[in-house]
């Protein structure tokens, strides 16, 4: 805003004291011209000089209408008063208001475009020096895709071999879980005795025989596995430095993610899937098997009200086609359901999923 000296009278206008008007140059605040400003601006126009009534009796109009309307005519700088005769209004020529008006934000349009056009050259100057900067770098990628399978394992294993502290690993294919233990052709550990490995899998996973088998065979210390209804992606992290995600293309590639960032979100990520797991053990328990059960039912419930086909599900939660719509039979069947529409109207209406499913406490019942 540009406090502009104005004289008297611009109190219709809404100035900030006497002698003072605020020129707001905000597109909203330029106010528009009513049929009655264009009667009272040529009233004034063709007079030395005219006060409030004569300008109603003038042009017909209420004093409150022609108040408000010099209002707008002195905002615009069509009108002014005389501060030997505050009360009498005279008329402005348009070219003389724009001057006024305009010349000041053209003044400031100018001196911003100057400081873009600087500014625009410094970044631009400097844009060679992070581009030498960058080909000079000597140290690992902060990302790297390895779209070879090959590659892509010995590099992980070679990660795995390196690790001194903890590997956090998501896997919701069952089938690909037992290559994330890192076992040697002859059966032995990668990792050393100190590391901490901790494992996501899917509620499926329990049921795999070969890994149950390379679960109870390792003899590494510092193990734990959890196991969640719901997908998750593929996603390995180690000693909390380095990602490595799933190719999305890729079949059996691998993005490898340094950036600190990134890895902290995904570690911070991991964690939040950990403590809503329920821990796997290889001991058959009746009880462990009806709350997985029953955690899977919660799960499949909540992508059925989203409108989720039931293929679409059975594939997020790793599952077959058949197992997934046992389980939805189960639910329509406890819910009194009579098709998915109807369904939902009664999860809706009896607040079924309001409650969000607490964080399971680790530990075998």
């Amino acid at each position: 805003m540009t406090r502009v000296t104005w004289g008297q009278g611009c109190e219709q206008a809404g100035e900030a004291g006497p002698g003072y008007l605020i020129l707001d140059s905000s597109p909203g605040a330029i106010p528009r011209l009513q049929d009655e400003d264009r009667k009272v601006y040529g009233w004034i126009s063709a007079t030395a000089g005219s006060e409030v009534g004569e300008i109603a009796a003038g042009t017909g109009l209420q004093q409150q209408e022609v108040e408000k309307s010099l209002g707008r005519l002195i905002q615009l700088r069509l009108a002014r008063t005389d501060p030997a005769s505050p009360f009498t209004y005279f008329a402005m020529a348009p070219e003389t208001a724009r001057v006024e008006i305009l010349g000041p934000l053209q003044r400031e349009i100018d001196r911003r475009q100057f400081v873009v056009d600087r500014t625009r050259a410094v970044l631009h100057e400097l844009a060679d020096v992070y581009q030498a900067g960058v080909a000079s770098y000597a140290g690992p990628a902060p990302v790297e895709v390895i779209a070879s399978p090959p590659q892509a394992a010995e590099l992980t294993m070679e990660l795995a071999a390196s690790c001194r502290s903890e590997i956090l690993c998501s896997q919701p294919d069952a089938a690909a879980a037992v290559a994330s233990l890192y076992f040697r052709a002859d059966g032995k550990s990668l990792l050393s005795p100190e590391v901490r490995v901790r494992t996501l899998l899917t509620h499926t996973a329990r049921f795999r025989r070969e890994l149950i088998e390379h679960m109870r065979a390792q003899t590494q210390r510092n193990v734990s596995y959890r196991t969640r209804s719901d997908g998750f992606m593929p996603l390995t992290v180690f000693d909390g430095q380095v990602a490595v995600f799933s190719h999305h293309v890729h079949s059996g590639g691998i993005v490898l993610v340094r950036d600190p960032a990134v890895v902290a979100f995904a570690v911070s990520a991991f964690e939040r899937a950990w403590n809503r797991g329920i821990e796997f053990c290889t001991s058959y328990d009746p009880g462990v098997v009806d709350e997985l059960s029953e955690s899977t039912k919660r799960t499949i419930l909540h992508l059925m009200v989203q409108g989720v086909e039931d293929r679409l599900i059975a594939r997020r939660l790793n599952m077959s086609l058949r197992s997934c719509q046992r389980h939805i039979e189960v639910i329509m069947r406890r819910l009194g359901a009579k098709n998915r529409m109807h369904a939902g109207f009664l999860v809706s209406e009896r607040g079924l999923l309001r409650e969000q499913e607490e964080p399971m406490e680790p530990g075998c019942r």
